[in-house]
């Protein structure tokens, strides 16, 4: 090959291995959450760390295909989960004490696969602020829901409750999120 055949060579572009690797798993997105509440320390804190444990316990392959993330649609970035929450997660076998509240921003609404919210009232206050999320942001009782709809309702709210009166919310968080992991299995993401 004469000179001027190699420098030409030289400055065309190297196929890329990015493909190959992508095709061969190496680099595929994972399919991510986003579990969302009012402030990101109680409800979507508690989820947070449940998804993942469970995720943990159930579906161990899943780690490379699914993300856990949250945030708070009025949080400030920061701040630890509430102590009582912290304890309710101590007894179900999993620690909050590395959580930090994060508000929304365009990078997490970008990330998301699907947004799971708590209220009615949050899912609003996603879509005013980030309309382009339209089709991935539900209420959780919503997300995959193959009921009637009348029977969809929010997660309830224990704030401010002694331990004992976190009952109805544990018993709707757990069962939401046996309920969307089936789901998402049948689905074939997890």
């Amino acid at each position: 090959m004469d000179r001027s055949k190699k420098k030409q060579s030289a400055n065309l572009p190297r196929p890329s291995r990015t493909p190959i690797l992508s095709r061969m798993g190496l680099f595929s997105k994972k399919f991510t959450i986003v579990v969302a509440c009012k402030a990101n320390i109680t409800r979507s804190a508690y989820l947070h760390g449940y998804m993942e444990q469970y995720l943990k316990e159930h579906y161990p392959y899943s780690r490379k295909k699914v993300r856990i993330l949250s945030a708070g649609v009025q949080a400030r970035r920061g701040s630890s989960a509430s102590s009582v929450v912290k304890h309710v997660a101590r007894i179900h076998r999993f620690s909050l004490h590395r959580h930090q509240s994060d508000p929304f921003t365009k990078k997490l609404v970008k990330q998301a696969d699907v947004i799971l919210v708590m209220e009615q009232y949050q899912k609003d206050a996603v879509l005013q602020r980030f309309p382009q999320a339209q089709d991935k942001t539900y209420r959780m009782m919503e997300y995959l829901w193959n009921g009637e709809s009348k029977h969809i309702r929010d997660i309830p709210d224990p704030t401010g409750q002694a331990t004992v009166d976190y009952e109805e919310f544990i018993e709707a968080a757990h069962s939401e999120v046996e309920r969307i992991f089936r789901e998402l299995t049948r689905e074939g993401i997890i």
